[in-house]
């Protein structure tokens, strides 16, 4: 296995040599130490810790010729990497790699020592841009970031497009054609990368979109409401936020309710139970909305009117009939019907 012959392999060294080099590496618990840490536990300098740890590099590299298995580990690695297009995103790639050379001790820091000591397989920090990862040559993440950058100037300005029809793959599709590589690569691409996301709910797309990644209970709860496609109470939409794990930030149901009230986008169509206005779901009292379906429709019957209010409120029957009474607002004509009072 990858990760005893690592371990085996810095044997050859004194004891100083090994014990520095295993703790800048993480070798025995998987956490590096710095150079600081390692030369107060030695009584030296961080300068000499350094000298030491660049010797101790120079002798395992001399060895590591004659490891025959962590060139087989290496050749493993570089052809699953061809596969995904030359670079995997670091957790990932562990997971992977454990599976792949039957090694469950394998962990990061090995994979470090191994690119250090053989000049290949590349470590790509994490920064604002992109998670930590790591790709075989420059070529393979110069061509992910081209295809990142192309795939997110396509869809900056579509976000209501893409949310409401579906359409994210679309656009994926065409990007991955246009720059001639395999759509499995292409999503390998946007794993690696922050500026794409995805949330709960399965959907894709750039991380500073609100549906992508909400940070507040109000964006939680648009988001919860958007994919229902109908209205729900408070304490369902404060359930529904904590079942979807945006977060380890729990919402309560005041919380929910209090934030629904400052925001226009949610509608309260009953007790407590809240719509969205995209939703069509319009704000106002119950004589506002029996006043918007007359001015749109014209003259209706009562059931007519029923209908067509329970489609925007939970009400009851005689609170709509009770709301037609109002004679500053309708009146009822001979043919039974109901019209606004000019």
């Amino acid at each position: 296995m990858l990760s005893s012959t690592i371990n085996n392999l810095v044997q050859v060294l004194k004891p100083r040599q090994r014990e520095i080099l295993s703790g800048r590496f993480g070798l025995e618990d998987g956490e590096k130490k710095t150079l600081a840490e390692l030369g107060d536990e030695y009584g030296i300098t961080r300068e000499r810790t350094r000298q030491i740890e660049a010797e101790a590099l120079e002798i395992v590299k001399d060895y590591f010729k004659k490891e025959k298995a962590i060139r087989k580990a290496l050749d493993l690695t570089n052809k699953h990497l061809n596969n995904l297009g030359g670079l995997r995103k670091d957790d990932i790639l562990l997971y992977e790699l454990k599976s792949i050379l039957g090694d469950e001790d394998l962990h990061h820091w090995h994979l470090r020592l191994v690119s250090e000591i053989a000049g290949e397989l590349f470590y790509y920090p994490s920064d604002e841009t992109f998670h930590d990862f790591w790709y075989l040559e420059d070529r393979n993440f110069k061509s992910a970031d081209r295809f990142l950058s192309k795939l997110e100037k396509l869809i900056n300005d579509k976000k209501e497009e893409i949310f409401k029809n579906q359409k994210f793959n679309i656009y994926f599709v065409k990007t991955a054609q246009a720059h001639k590589i395999p759509e499995a690569v292409g999503t390998n691409y946007i794993s690696v990368s922050k500026k794409f996301g995805i949330n709960p709910f399965g959907d894709v797309g750039l991380s500073h979109w609100e549906e992508i990644s909400p940070k507040t209970v109000r964006g939680k709860a648009y988001l919860v409401l958007k994919k229902h496609q109908e209205p729900l109470h408070f304490r369902e939409i404060a359930e529904a936020i904590n079942s979807a794990n945006f977060d380890e930030r729990r919402a309560y149901p005041q919380t929910v309710h209090n934030e629904l009230i400052k925001d226009p986008r949610f509608v309260l169509v009953g007790r407590g139970i809240y719509g969205l206005t995209e939703h069509g779901f319009a704000p106002g009292a119950t004589h506002d909305i029996i006043k918007a379906i007359l001015k749109e429709e014209g003259p209706l019957s009562l059931k007519d009117i029923i209908l067509s209010v329970k489609g925007q409120r939970f009400l009851k029957d005689n609170t709509i009939l009770l709301n037609l009474q109002n004679k500053k607002y309708f009146k009822k004509m001979p043919d039974g019907k109901y019209s606004l009072v000019k």
